[in-house]
């Protein structure tokens, strides 16, 4: 299984690389300054 760290994943890109790594079914660390209310 791979592992990804993102960070930034509020909003914009970073949101986005988030919800396509875990459509893909891998393991996702990510590291946000403020809960977006569209983060998985």
């Amino acid at each position: 299984m791979t592992t990804i760290l993102i960070t930034g994943t509020n909003r914009g890109i970073g949101l986005e690389l988030a919800n396509q790594a875990l459509a893909r079914i891998w393991s996702v660390m990510i590291w946000v300054g403020r809960v977006s209310p569209g983060l998985p």
